[in-house]
């Protein structure tokens, strides 16, 4: 039989890994359960237990189980599953390529009057950030940084090549520099406020 402190223990280690994997602060958890930062933090430090209510609010949130938040479970599943999300997140990103592909041969094979038929490659730049974008959520900060980043600069390189006879068209890299600011210290202020 469990006695409580493990189980405290217990519950303050997932509680902490989930509130981690979502890339949650406990300031931005408190607001979403409409609690105290103060209480997750007494539960994460295994100082006092939710209450089943509670539990049961928090692992509606994260889509698990309350067995999930009280149980010791074996992290291994987890992380197959993390690797699984990132060969998913790859593979999508080969497909963007490969469509990207197949539109640039049926372009030169089919004799269409295109006079840039790579800009298909350069098209798939920021569609396959974006993609990246959207797996990157559960994956770490940094990553999530790096490919926000990808995603404004592609956007940029590609309405500049689309426009490219146009003058005055690498301004729009000036325009990206704010964004890119915006970005960063975004960045900075979720790193600074995470606990």
């Amino acid at each position: 039989m469990i006695n409580e402190e493990t189980l405290k223990m217990t519950i303050s280690k997932n509680l902490i890994k989930y509130r981690k994997m979502n890339n949650l602060t406990q300031l931005e958890l408190a607001v979403e359960l409409n609690y105290s930062d103060k209480a997750i933090s007494k539960w994460e430090r295994g100082e006092s237990l939710p209450d089943i209510y509670v539990l049961s609010l928090i692992a509606d949130f994260y889509n698990i189980t309350v067995s999930d938040l009280i149980s010791d479970q074996n992290s291994n599943e987890r992380k197959k599953i993390y690797r699984v999300e990132k060969i998913l997140s790859l593979m999508s990103v080969a497909v963007v390529f490969a469509v990207a592909t197949i539109i640039f041969v049926y372009l030169i094979i089919s004799n269409y009057q295109v006079s840039r038929p790579w800009m298909t490659f350069i098209y798939a730049l920021p569609t396959s950030s974006f993609v990246l974008l959207f797996f990157s959520k559960k994956w770490n900060q940094l990553f999530g940084f790096i490919i926000s980043s990808l995603l404004i600069w592609t956007i940029a390189l590609s309405i500049h090549l689309t426009l490219y006879p146009l003058e005055n068209i690498w301004m729009i890299y000036i325009v990206s520099i704010p964004l890119q600011l915006i970005l960063f210290l975004w960045f900075i202020l979720k790193i600074y406020y995470k606990k």
